[in-house]
């Protein structure tokens, strides 16, 4: 299960993007430039992009929807803000494509009037427009100009569609000559939902913004892919019938054709992740699968069912070349099972989720190629005993930021070199494997920040290469908010050799002592801590304590001289940036003490907050099938493109247990 990398604008999508703008288009009519229709791709003529943007508890949706339109056809943004009385919500629209360097903006000289055209759900609902130039774009802000109800003729949002027209020279402090974006910025406490259509610059009040027709596109209704589902909690599954019926008749009902399903299983001799192997695995380490037959009841009843079983499992730490003998070992135990069973009680495929990005040392650049190499080196094995042993297909978990260019370093984040060639990990997955489930986690399709814009690259990479069939996850699930507690770190530079000397190598680990580990890194220092339990036993504390004063001997500011009386300096940073970072709250000094030396670290703890918009947990069956359905609209253009994966079944479950219209039917 993907612990959680909000990845931040701006991350630059590599090439095979296949729905980039185009040039932009000739003037519609005279006098007259259309910036964005919304009936088709997620970028405007002018290739800029659109996203919403909130501050909890205040939230914002976009959507491009099929069923409110201008004319006969077409699409039209919606917009949802729920507006409390604190944070703040909205949407922006760039007239410039900001993945691109050098950055254009748009020449509005020639134009008197942005335009754009409103209908309300309710009508009475208000925001603030704001505009910006190249000065106000790289302070993420714009100017405000007043509020929609201005620039409407009626005076407010009604449910008819009516014409915004804002008089843009009124505003003389921009430089016309260098138009960023404009803003909609919901300040009313309140729910509000709006459609936006149309939006273009007119040289005057007289030139008319044409109506989409109606195209043959319009009538096409895609193929309904089927999904898969990560199904982890299995004790209860294997032994009880009826929560196997359940789970069955749950999948059919929403069209779930395969699970992924999490294997039980022991090696002998027993091996403990806690300790990186130094001297190596015991020789001859082998896997036996728990609880066997009942494995092969759950497999014979789900092929009854028309449903696929692929056996789940995954840790970082099996990513790294000591460790590579018990994956494999769980592959090998897996083949013999089949080997072993009756065709209707074997396993159809072999999924691992071991999340290589949550090792210590992925953090550090140098590191974390050879992360990655380890962590191919592993699948292209375990994919070549699977093709060689038995019938069954291999596929594993990736994140979707990997093909994305990093704007700091000017490399793609997942970028490596193996057989040869340098490309993002997840292009090298693809080439080598059968399927991929990327963990494709947000809330909206579209938008710069969406399903959409973080799938089409590596789509439009799977057709190219035709090998790995891809399915697009989401994610259901979300963790309440857990104190972390850090050591305050070391530069760089010292990070990078503190994580591979003085004892065992930190580097290959994701937890320690068994609590999971975080890593933050502020810009200029990398800080390691541990999650701490919600309601610690004497126990956890005492491990707890002893655990975070490991990891300050070995990656703490205050274990190194030479930082001398910087420390305090960077613990000030920390905290500074802690509280600026959306994904953290209440960060605070916290002295890390080792009662055994007496000695006092520099530590600090922040409470990690998943974002809202990583997960559907917070919104309703309707609208996950509505966002879930415009992203695989456009995924089915794909032909390498499998379906759509959920995460997980448990709380997928849950969400589709709570109240929900009676249109809104199953998620297919």
């Amino acid at each position: 299960m993907m612990r959680y990398l909000a990845m931040s604008l701006p991350v630059f999508v590599m090439g095979f993007a296949s729905c980039a703008a185009a040039d932009p288009l000739p003037e519609s009519a005279a006098g007259l430039f259309v910036i964005a229709d919304f009936d088709d791709a997620i970028q405007n003529n002018l290739g800029g992009y659109y996203n919403k943007f909130e501050k909890p508890p205040s939230k914002a949706s976009t959507f491009l929807t099929k069923d409110v339109y201008r004319g006969s056809g077409g699409r039209s943004l919606r917009v949802r803000a729920s507006r409390a009385e604190d944070g703040f919500c909205g949407v922006w629209m760039h007239l410039f494509n900001f993945k691109q360097r050098p950055v254009k903006y748009f020449d509005a000289r020639e134009y008197d009037y942005l335009s754009f055209w409103i209908k309300g759900q309710k009508g009475g609902e208000r925001f603030f427009v704001k505009l910006a130039d190249a000065e106000w774009i790289p302070q993420e802000d714009a100017l405000p100009i007043g509020s929609v109800t201005e620039f409407l003729a009626s005076g407010q949002i009604t449910t008819e569609w009516q014409e915004v027209l804002i008089p843009i020279k009124k505003f003389d402090t921009l430089d016309f000559a260098q138009m960023g974006g404009f803003t909609l910025d919901f300040d009313t406490p309140g729910e509000h939902t709006v459609y936006i259509d149309d939006v273009a610059f007119k040289k005057s009040l007289e030139v008319a913004t044409p109506l989409t027709q109606r195209t043959e596109a319009d009538a096409i209704k895609r193929t309904a892919y089927p999904k898969a589902m990560w199904v982890w909690s299995i004790d209860q599954l294997i032994n009880d019938g009826a929560a196997r019926q359940e789970l069955f008749a749950f999948c059919n009902r929403e069209g779930i054709d395969q699970v992924w399903v999490q294997l039980l299983y022991k090696f002998d001799p027993p091996v403990s992740l806690d300790d990186v192997p130094t001297d190596g695995l015991p020789r001859g380490v082998t896997c036996e699968i728990v609880q066997a037959d009942q494995f092969r009841q759950l497999n014979r009843e789900a092929h009854r069912a028309g449903i696929k079983v692929h056996m789940l499992d995954g840790y970082p730490e099996y990513t790294q070349k000591e460790y590579h003998p018990l994956p494999l070992a769980i592959v090998d135990a897996v083949i013999a099972f089949n080997k072993a069973s009756d065709p209707q009680d074997r396993f159809d495929g072999i999924h691992f989720d071991n999340e290589p990005y949550l090792l210590i040392g992925s953090r550090d650049r140098g590191r974390n190629e050879q992360i990655l190499r380890e962590f191919l080196k592993l699948n292209e094995e375990a994919q070549r005993r699977v093709r060689k042993e038995s019938d069954m297909v291999y596929g594993v978990d990736i994140p979707f930021f990997w093909d994305k260019w990093d704007s700091q370093t000017g490399q793609p984040i997942g970028g490596v070199r193996y057989n040869g060639r340098v490309k993002p990990a997840t292009y090298h997955c693809i080439d080598l494997l059968d399927n991929v489930g990327i963990m494709n986690y947000r809330d909206t399709a579209d938008g710069a920040d969406g399903m959409i814009a973080h799938g089409m690259g590596i789509m439009a990479y799977a057709d190219k290469a035709n090998k790995a069939k891809v399915y697009m996850g989401i994610e259901t699930f979300t963790y309440d908010p857990t104190d972390v507690w850090f050591a305050v770190g070391l530069p760089h530079e010292l990070f990078a050799k503190a994580i591979e000397h003085n004892g065992k190598p930190l580097s290959r680990l994701s937890r320690v002592n068994g609590f999971r580990t975080q890593i933050y890194d502020d810009g200029d220092y990398i800080h390691v801590g541990i999650e701490m339990p919600a309601n610690p036993t004497a126990e956890q504390e005492d491990r707890a304590k002893k655990t975070v004063v490991q990891i300050a001997e070995r990656l703490g500011a205050s274990s190194y001289p030479q930082l001398g009386d910087k420390v305090q300096r960077i613990q000030a940073i920390a905290i500074n940036r802690f509280g600026d970072d959306v994904e953290w709250r209440n960060p605070r000094e916290r002295v890390i003490f080792d009662a055994d030396t007496n000695t006092k670290y520099a530590g600090l703890v922040a409470t990690s907050i998943m974002l809202p918009k990583i997960t559907f947990a917070q919104e309703s069956p309707d609208e996950i099938k509505a966002q879930v359905d415009a992203a695989e609209d456009f995924f089915s253009k794909y032909r390498n493109y499998a379906g759509i994966a959920i995460h997980y079944y448990l709380t997928y479950k849950k969400k589709l247990e709570e109240p929900r219209s009676e249109a809104s039917g199953a998620m297919r």
